[in-house]
């Protein structure tokens, strides 16, 4: 079964953001991990973060493409 690259709690820097443009090249943390659903393969998932810059939840989720480690 495919893992995620971040967990919950794990510092991020944000790469790209075009919902909050702001955010960008912020750093901040994993709030929470989500996975997608695939019934016919489950090493196919992808998954999506919701990500925290000084207290404050960002709207949207992040892929992995949109972050980076710290």
């Amino acid at each position: 079964m495919a893992s995620s690259k971040y967990k919950a709690s794990d510092r991020v820097k944000i790469v790209s953001n075009s919902l909050q443009p702001q955010f960008q090249d912020k750093t901040g943390k994993i709030k929470k991990v989500y996975a997608s659903f695939n019934d016919n393969d489950a090493e196919e998932r992808e998954f999506f973060y919701r990500v925290e810059v000084d207290g404050v939840v960002l709207k949207g989720i992040a892929r992995e493409s949109d972050l980076k480690p710290v």
